[in-house]
């Protein structure tokens, strides 16, 4: 069981892969844990600059393996408890996330991309919510997470409908980011997540949470809160790099935070 969540930690981008094909890398109690630790380990290592999931197999999870499901069980235990601290801990943290997903990206695994800064899908992908077939609900930050990349007409519609959006689709409706052959996913996210990992890491935690601070506030509070911001960059030893490197024309070279 423990090889499947295989976690690398190479040139200041941990990956965390699920390794679980045989099953559409739906996750078991033991996943879930093993990733809130793994998220939890991305925060507090400085080594660490990127976070970046993906998946070994046709799929890059379709949710939680109800095969583990027991009669009685507390829905709202095991998603208070179990499945909601692995998506809260990964959208707060300060460093880019990034997901590479193909296949099916359901339930716990539609969660798990989207929570990340940055989903990069395939044509093979899909994103969907299938839970009209169930009776049950869309979980896992689903409605927070849809409801900020797609207008709630689209989001109410694949609830209803119950269908998915291919990577294309999704691309094209602005739910993920790109959308590349299947072939060459693995291999551009990765490398966009060691350009993540090289850049300077104090600017863009920062600029993250402005990001997502800005989205209620006004104009004129987003500036006056970037120029605060770009003062603060200005004395930090990234900024004194990136200055020197530019004007002696070669690549920056940044430090942890």
């Amino acid at each position: 069981m423990s090889d499947e969540i295989v976690l690398q930690n190479e040139s200041g981008v941990m990956e965390i892969r699920l390794n679980r094909p045989q099953k559409m890398n739906a996750v078991t109690p033991d996943m879930v844990a093993r990733l809130r630790v793994a998220i939890e380990t991305a925060h507090q290592d400085r080594t660490v600059r990127c976070l970046f999931i993906s998946a070994i197999g046709k799929a890059f999870c379709s949710g939680r393996d109800l095969a583990s499901a027991k009669p009685g069980e507390s829905a709202e235990v095991i998603l208070s408890d179990e499945i909601n601290p692995v998506i809260a801990a990964l959208h707060r943290l300060e460093k880019p996330t990034l997901a590479a997903v193909q296949g099916a990206a359901m339930g716990f695994g539609l969660g798990l991309a989207l929570a990340c800064d940055v989903v990069y899908g395939s044509p093979s992908a899909r994103f969907g919510i299938p839970f009209a077939r169930l009776g049950a609900a869309l979980d896992s930050g689903g409605h927070w997470f849809l409801g900020r990349r797609l207008a709630p007409g689209k989001v109410l519609e694949m609830i209803y409908s119950a269908e998915s959006l291919d990577g294309d689709a999704a691309a094209a409706a602005g739910l993920i980011e790109r959308c590349w052959p299947d072939q060459e996913l693995y291999a551009r996210a990765r490398l966009f997540a060691q350009a993540c990992a090289n850049g300077p890491a104090t600017a863009f935690a920062r600029q993250k949470a402005l990001l997502r601070e800005s989205q209620g506030g006004s104009l004129e509070e987003v500036l006056a809160a970037e120029a605060r911001l770009q003062g603060e960059l200005a004395l930090t030893d990234d900024y004194a790099e990136g200055i020197t490197a530019f004007q002696a024309r070669r690549a920056p070279v940044f430090r942890p935070a």
